[in-house]
């Protein structure tokens, strides 16, 4: 599942308009305030997340989790240790990142918090394919999917079919993953799962070799994403749409997209994929005898390196 980051959890935020709206009367509610904190230092943290900052991420995450914990406010809690969670995943740290979406998943299951469950067992999922178990990762989206239809939320399951989709993609089998981007997109109704969608049918025309329906599908995908900065799902886009360039042989092109991917996942400090991105430049640089220096790109990709 090489598109996007973990699902971060922002359901907690859905109970806090009501705790604000309760507070009308002369007295403030301390533990509405308490909860807006929460909220406001876990945003921040999002957004350290989306930029790839994960150290700093993590210690807001953690403060959270302390705060929210301290104040008897599970909804937080669980949210939190989703969090915890994403950044574990991203940090390669994969028995900490399932143990932190396993106990987020308790206490949402336990709570009837069914739409946060099922982010925690779709991310479940992605650490169980990370660790090249499908097997698991199939329960986990067969758990996810049961969770987001008794959430009745359409967004949920749309993830979740999505989720599904890229599963099979990645499994070199278009047939079911046709299928679950058909049931995904009536669902789509968020500019986040417009752009997946997109993408998602992008790969699907790849791996069937219609390029020139892959690259509208793809350059579909960047317009959404860039709309919301899902700085992730744009390098994945860009990616791809190298990807689709350099198989029409149009090299500069392709050269051009990776360049941009790899600039994008050098923000977020992914050296792993930077390292396919540099792999993807080398390739196009060779094949089209383009002349490239890609003296920026092999130092940016070396560990311990910075812009």
């Amino acid at each position: 599942m090489w598109r996007r980051a973990p699902f971060l959890s922002r359901w907690a935020r859905l109970g806090l308009a009501a705790l604000l709206v309760g507070g009308c009367a002369a007295k403030p509610d301390p533990f509405a305030q308490q909860v807006q904190r929460i909220n406001e230092i876990s945003i921040a943290g999002e957004e350290l997340f989306s930029r790839g900052e994960l150290k700093r991420a993590s210690r807001n995450f953690s403060r959270a989790l302390t705060m929210s914990r301290s104040v008897d406010y599970p909804e937080g809690t669980a949210q939190q240790l989703n969090n915890l969670g994403a950044v574990a995943l991203e940090e390669g740290d994969y028995p900490k990142a399932r143990d932190h979406f396993t106990q987020a998943y308790n206490l949402n299951q336990d709570r009837q918090q069914f739409a946060a469950a099922s982010i925690n067992q779709a991310n479940l999922a992605t650490v169980a394919v990370k660790q090249g178990n499908p097997a698991a990762a199939s329960q986990h989206l067969l758990t996810a999917q049961d969770a987001a239809r008794q959430s009745g939320s359409p967004p949920a399951l749309g993830r979740v079919y999505l989720q599904w989709a890229s599963f099979y993609l990645d499994q070199d089998d278009p047939a079911p993953a046709q299928d679950f981007l058909t049931r995904a997109q009536p669902l789509a109704t968020t500019p986040e799962l417009k752009g997946a969608l997109c993408h998602h049918r992008g790969r699907l025309h790849l791996a069937r070799g219609d390029t020139g329906q892959a690259l509208e599908m793809f350059t579909q995908a960047l317009t959404t994403d860039r709309s919301i900065l899902n700085r992730a799902a744009m390098a994945a886009d860009l990616f791809y749409l190298g990807e689709a360039y350099q198989i029409r042989g149009d090299l500069a092109q392709a050269w051009d997209n990776y360049v941009r991917a790899f600039d994008v996942y050098a923000g977020l400090g992914e050296k792993a994929r930077l390292s396919r991105c540099l792999q993807r430049l080398q390739e196009v640089n060779r094949q089209g005898r383009l002349g490239h220096s890609l003296e920026r790109f092999e130092k940016r990709a070396q560990p311990g390196s910075s812009w």
